[in-house]
């Protein structure tokens, strides 16, 4: 069942990261479409800035729950030869809970926010898309790293108070 789940957890977070990175090639291809055709033909593309700005938001969110899950973001480690090894165990099981308690206060929040976003039909400022599916889309996916996080700690912690 583990392997399963491991083989899942392996195959989403590609998605996520190709997702993520077809964002990324989309705001450059975007970019320097745009330059060319201000200066070789005098003819920007309108509304570029809304959808970089679409596509940077959808590309760190994609990005956002494999860095979490993978442990991968940027910590400092000043205490760390204070604590013992069993204590940064159980030290790292409540940050990360923590952390998941507040990614899901985030997403209950965002949700709410795409709600108003939605009532007062709140759009981008050229190209007058709504922006209540991203908040949608970005409020899924934070709520859905918590959710992970705090199963993925609570695992852990399982383990560790077996062995």
């Amino acid at each position: 069942m583990a392997d399963v789940l491991a083989r899942a957890g392996h195959w989403l977070a590609s998605i996520f990261l190709t997702l993520s990175a077809v964002c990324l090639v989309a705001i450059m291809c975007l970019t320097v479409v745009e330059v060319i055709g201000r200066y070789a033909f005098n003819a920007p593309i309108f509304g570029r800035q809304d959808l970089a700005q679409i596509l940077l938001a959808l590309a760190i969110f994609f990005a956002f729950p494999v860095v979490t899950l993978r442990g991968e973001q940027i910590d400092v480690d000043l205490l760390d030869s204070v604590f013992s090894v069993r204590a940064a165990f159980w030290r790292d099981r409540l940050i990360a809970l923590m952390m998941s308690g507040s990614l899901l206060t985030m997403g209950y929040w965002l949700f709410a926010r795409a709600e108003k976003f939605q009532s007062r039909g709140i759009t981008t400022e050229l190209l007058f898309l709504p922006k209540y599916p991203l908040i949608y889309a970005i409020a899924t996916v934070v709520t859905a790293t918590g959710l992970l996080l705090a199963v993925a700690t609570a695992t852990k912690m399982f383990k560790g108070v077996q062995t």
